[in-house]
């Protein structure tokens, strides 16, 4: 996912029966569909998710303007 609308942070490990039963909530309480939803281990979030890459890039290229 490349451009995330919403972002959440939580102090806590989801098992994958957790992540099942998060994404039927969201499903069925707010219409947000299973292929909206990227949940990330946060060791895994900066080698998967393409939004952290994104982030990362840009960041990259503010530091490169202002050393200019």
């Amino acid at each position: 996912m490349i451009n995330p609308k919403t972002i959440i942070e939580l102090d806590y490990q989801f098992d994958n029966d957790q992540i099942d039963e998060l994404k039927k909530f969201l499903d069925k309480y707010y219409n947000i569909y299973n292929h909206e939803i990227k949940i990330y281990k946060v060791e895994d979030y900066v080698k998967q998710s393409l939004f952290a890459q994104s982030v990362f890039d840009e960041i990259q290229k503010e530091l490169e303007r202002e050393s200019n």
